[in-house]
């Protein structure tokens, strides 16, 4: 393979395993995030009961969509401000978020970036997500491994992956670098949101995961 200078990766799937899926998959499955809403309720004192305050999110996340955006994504503290409001909308945001997909490193994950951090290649992040993703990496993968100018989050381009958005944009710095599309490699599970944006974006692309391109993240060290 080409010798890379930076690595981008995807979270969900890749670095840290998530369980029950992302926003859109666990807002479906109403029943899997009964007890959260119970538990949430019950530390921040909400007085709405917590089938209420299910149904109140659910609304707030569909109006919170933007129209005429192909994939938009929202700002989750922001719905727990609207249905929430005596309660800090970060910190009820991240309890939640706790209770209802609790998150583990994926095997590997932790000891890959490591190794790459210490090769010298710049890693950065491209992922659908929200802002807690940063403490939940921070918390799990470790500090100081993913560069704050090359992490680029759903929740704060306002449209999430397939979109090119956050793909073009990290192109954009790392070529203010002197970093070429071709000397950046990016991992991630899902086909269609991460290698085919990658790809179209000039960035070399693995797919991780049964029937991927690697099936064991330590697997990326071999490959460079």
């Amino acid at each position: 393979m080409e010798k890379f200078r930076a690595i981008l990766w995807d979270v969900y799937g890749t670095l840290l395993a998530a369980p029950r899926g992302d926003l859109d998959s666990l807002v479906r499955r109403e029943n899997e995030l009964r007890a959260a809403f119970e538990q949430t309720a019950r530390e921040f004192h909400l007085d709405p009961p917590a089938e209420q305050l299910h149904r109140n999110f659910l609304t707030a996340i569909a109006a919170h969509r933007p129209d005429g955006v192909a994939h938009p994504e929202i700002r989750i503290e922001e719905v727990w401000q609207e249905i929430a409001p005596h309660a800090p909308p970060r910190e009820i945001a991240l309890y939640f978020e706790r209770q209802a997909n609790p998150k583990q490193p994926m095997p590997g994950a932790r000891t890959t970036t490591l190794a790459l951090r210490e090769r010298g290649l710049r890693q950065g992040i491209i992922s659908n997500a929200q802002f807690y993703t940063r403490i939940e990496l921070s918390e799990l993968i470790g500090d100081n491994i993913f560069d704050p100018a090359l992490t680029f989050l759903s929740c704060d381009l306002g449209v999430a992956k397939p979109d090119l958005a956050a793909f073009q944009r990290a192109a954009q710095i790392l070529a203010r670098d002197g970093i070429a599309p071709a000397e950046c490699l990016f991992v991630g599970d899902s086909p269609v949101n991460d290698i085919a944006p990658a790809r179209q974006t000039g960035f070399h692309a693995l797919l991780f995961g049964p029937g991927g391109d690697i099936q064991q993240l330590p697997q990326v060290l071999e490959l460079l």
